[in-house]
């Protein structure tokens, strides 16, 4: 199986400044990183210089989905905003192809007060619609995650199912879905059937255990199994490690690796 863990250095190594996570994850054994979108200039521009330095890879960039302390989760779904969901795009874009990311993370917003969720939808997809081309054109290639509901009430996609259909609307190749494994099992959704479902669409996987949101096997999710099914599923890419350090991460990644999971690190 041709799978390897990414470092999500949003999450591992919170306990060192951002660019100093990237140099971490290298020397953990980690030649792959995603990242959340870094808010600072500084931080985006020391980004670049950072993973030519460790010569590490990434393989997954957020974009910029708002004010996350109060609750966003995207913005595409406000037709007011669509503009400023335009050049959140675009910026997210320019960077990803400065740092060699294929692939963009692209938050579709909680339910608005005052817009039917219809129209919201539309919305919705009339921006994926219009971003698509965009990004076929940079060779980029914009990822719709299914986000549960339970923790973020409203959401707008919040299985594969949902996801699966705004792509479909779409019609375009340059769309795929990023199938987060613990937002499956915490939808009460069995990951197996779900990587099953969403198998031709698959641009990125991530992955913590359930319930708790820590490192694979904190959890009772049946980890060896949901690996081999992406692995028969024809996945060949990355499994991101987006998970809640208990203690420091290090300590978690020596835990991680007595699993002997058939991923490299």
């Amino acid at each position: 199986m041709s799978l390897t863990w990414s470092a999500h250095i949003s999450w591992l190594f919170g306990e060192l400044p951002y660019l100093e996570r990237v140099g971490a994850a290298r020397r953990a054994g980690f030649h792959r990183i995603e990242t959340a979108w870094p808010p600072d200039d500084d931080e985006r521009d020391g980004l670049a210089r950072a993973l030519a330095t460790e010569g590490m890879e990434v393989v997954l960039l957020n974009c910029d989905a708002g004010d996350a302390d109060a609750g966003e989760r995207g913005f595409l779904n406000d037709p007011a905003r669509r503009e400023e969901a335009e050049r959140a795009f675009l910026a997210a874009a320019e960077l990803a192809q400065r740092i060699g990311a294929p692939n963009l993370n692209l938050l579709v917003g909680r339910e608005l007060a005052g817009t039917s969720p219809a129209a919201q939808r539309r919305a919705v997809a009339e921006a994926l619609s219009s971003f698509a081309p965009e990004a076929a054109a940079r060779g980029l290639r914009i990822l719709v995650e299914p986000i549960n509901s339970i923790e973020n009430p409203g959401y707008l996609a919040p299985t594969p199912r949902h996801a699966i259909e705004l792509i479909e609307q779409c019609g375009s190749d340059a769309l795929g879905v990023l199938l987060d494994v613990y937002h499956v099992a915490r939808s009460g959704e069995d990951p197996m059937s779900a990587i099953e479902r969403c198998a031709a669409l698959i641009g990125h996987v991530q992955l913590s255990d359930c319930p708790g949101r820590g490192r694979p096997g904190s959890g009772e999710l049946d980890v060896p199994r949901i690996l081999e099914s992406l692995g028969a599923s024809g996945y060949r890419g990355s499994v991101g490690l987006e998970y809640a350090p208990r203690g420091t991460t290090e300590s978690s990644l020596e835990l991680l690796r007595e699993e002997r999971y058939p991923v490299l690190l």
